[in-house]
């Protein structure tokens, strides 16, 4: 799957959504500006060719962490670095929650319990990828979620699925409500080996943007950096 691809998979033609790096640094030609600090780089995008060279050049820069925001944000912000990146500076603004238009996913991020800064081992990630699966069976059979409104995806340490939920206002009342939905199904699946992250319920949550490397600490042979990437078949959760 493209880049580009990717946008069109999670906002229509015209919607603006940032993308933002982490740990870059220095210059690069794929930004603008000196990435120092916390290595920031960010851009604000609505045309999915752009996109799709933004996360390229980034990719080619090895920044060790590439991600956008998952909810189409105000086009407005497109003014702060349109279809280009820049390093952050200290008082850089990116995307708060206030700034999304809408909420359009529930957001499951679950990760192996392992150290902070380093890869997961292949059975660590089996064992992420057998949670997701009971996960999504639980939600379609027990629950009723169609299963073509559910993305799955691998975050390169960690397993993602992502449903699509109707144009749900960004308001107090939705927010608490889909941060009430990851409660419950870490309530009914959290375990000893899999972590599944309660924190990313906000709007202006950022995800991985797949198809780029997770890059935490060295790459060994345990523990390799991995790239993440949409999953084409998510029909197994039927049987």
């Amino acid at each position: 799957m493209r880049y580009s691809d990717i946008y069109y998979l999670f906002f229509s033609p015209g919607e603006v959504t940032e993308v933002r790096a982490i740990g870059a640094n220095g210059k690069n030609k794929a930004w603008e500006g000196f990435a120092g600090g916390g290595g920031v780089v960010y851009g604000y995008f609505d045309n999915a060719e752009a996109f799709g060279l933004a996360a390229e050049s980034l990719e080619r820069a090895k920044a060790p962490g590439i991600y956008f925001v998952l909810n189409p944000v105000n086009p407005e912000l497109l003014a702060r670095a349109s279809n280009r990146l820049k390093a952050a500076g200290v008082k850089s603004p990116t995307t708060s929650d206030k700034d999304v238009m809408c909420l359009r996913w529930l957001y499951l991020d679950l990760d192996p319990v392992r150290p902070s800064g380093i890869s997961t081992t292949d059975l660590e990630l089996a064992r992420v990828l057998k949670l997701r699966r009971e996960i999504a069976r639980w939600l379609v059979k027990k629950q009723g979620w169609p299963v073509d409104k559910m993305v799955p995806a691998m975050s390169g340490n960690g397993a993602h699925l992502l449903i699509r939920l109707p144009e749900l206002a960004n308001d107090p009342e939705n927010v608490q409500r889909i941060k009430s939905a990851l409660a419950t199904i870490a309530h009914e699946f959290q375990g000893p080996y899999v972590d599944i992250d309660l924190s990313v319920y906000n709007p202006a949550r950022i995800c991985k943007l797949y198809g780029t490397t997770a890059r935490k600490g060295d790459s060994t042979k345990t523990r390799p950096h991995r790239k993440s990437f949409i999953e084409k078949s998510f029909m197994e959760v039927k049987e």
